[in-house]
This record gives structure tokens, C-alpha cells and sequence, in this order.
């Protein structure tokens, strides 16, 4: 079949314009949603606004059951969370790696998420940042206020490519921002706003 040089570039560009990038946008100021090509993550407060194909990852147990299917929280130990975690990978191929982290006397987890050769963290309450500090290779770190602290307390740097910081403090310069970690971006979005992730 015959195909022009302008048919094959105009096919490219409407391709690449209609293509689902990643996004990240800030719902509320605890509450993160990842779309990852068709799939949703959420990261912060259980939200009434989560629906029944997202998949969940709040790092305290939420007071009231979630709706959806796809939810990761302390509760889900062992084999219920690696049973689940398997599932979702070989449906999304999202794996995601619950990884015990200090906050207080609750149970509370970070999570370490795989996605199409991607690896990104949510840090969650956690004000310890020893897991963190010890990972390699993230692509993308979400963390709060209070675990920025804690990490330039340390006087050591996160291993990431870009860091997402929330909820943004109060009169924060998100124009300016900087963040524990060399080299990279850091991003402080504005409620409601959508940020374009791995350009």
C-alpha cells in the first residue's frame, strides 16, 4: 500500500496528540489521582469520589469502607495484599509493593509502585525517611511536607528523577520550589491542577 510522507507524518501526529499522557492532579489537598493510560491511582484520605475501577492506596486505614475493588491499606498484611497486588499487576500492569513505614503507633505503609518501567513512591504520613532514603532509581516521589523535613534533616538526598510535594503549605513558592533531591523536578501542584508526568 502507497503511503505518502505527509499521510505517514500527519498519522503520527494525530497518534501522539490523542495518545493518554500520564497525568498527576491534586483533588483535594490530601487526596492524589495518577492516570496512567486508562487506569487511576488515588494516594491520600479515602474521597467518595473514588469509583469501582481505581485502585486505592491510602497509607492509614480509611473509617469507612472504600468504594472500589482495587484498595491497598495496612489491614491487607501477607498474602491478601501479595494476592492482590499479583491480580492487579497481570490485569494493569501496576504491581504495587507495600513497604512498612513508620508513623507513630499506627500501622502505616509506603508504597512502591511499578508501572511501565517506572517506579513510583508515595511516602504517605511517614516522617521516617530511611525506606525511602535506601530506594534507587525512583522516577517520581510524593511526599508531604513534614517528610521534606525529615529528609533535609538528614542532610541526605532522595535517588529520583522528579518529587511531588502535598498537601502544599500555605504560601508556598511553588514557582521556585525545591526539594531534597539533586537534580530533579519538583513539582507543587495547586488543587485541581493536572501535571503531564515522564514528558
Amino acid at each position: 500500500m502507497f503511503r505518502s510522507p505527509s499521510c505517514v507524518l500527519l498519522l503520527a501526529l494525530a497518534t501522539a496528540t490523542f495518545a493518554q499522557r500520564p497525568t498527576a492532579t491534586l483533588v483535594n489537598p490530601g487526596l492524589m489521582r495518577l492516570d496512567l493510560e486508562g487506569n487511576r491511582l488515588f494516594a491520600g484520605l479515602p474521597d467518595p469520589s473514588i469509583g469501582v475501577d481505581d485502585i486505592a492506596l491510602f497509607p492509614v486505614e480509611p473509617a469507612s469502607p472504600v468504594a472500589g475493588g482495587r484498595t491497598f491499606m495496612p489491614s491487607m498484611e501477607g498474602e491478601l495484599l501479595d494476592r492482590r497486588t499479583e491480580r492487579l499487576g497481570e490485569k494493569t500492569a501496576i504491581f504495587v509493593h507495600a513497604v512498612p513505614t513508620p508513623y507513630g503507633d499506627t500501622a502505616h505503609y509506603s508504597y512502591l509502585v511499578s508501572w511501565n518501567d517506572r517506579r513510583i513512591w508515595f511516602s504517605g504520613l511517614s516522617t521516617d525517611p530511611t525506606a525511602l532514603l535506601a530506594a534507587t532509581d525512583l522516577d517520581l516521589v510524593f511526599l508531604s511536607p513534614a517528610m521534606a523535613r525529615a529528609i533535609e534533616a538528614t542532610g541526605k538526598r532522595m535517588n529520583t528523577r522528579m518529587m511531588m510535594l502535598y498537601p502544599v503549605p500555605e504560601g508556598y513558592d511553588r514557582i521556585n520550589a525545591t526539594g531534597p533531591c539533586d537534580y530533579c523536578k519538583v513539582l507543587a501542584p495547586a488543587v485541581g491542577e493536572s501535571i503531564q508526568l515522564f514528558r
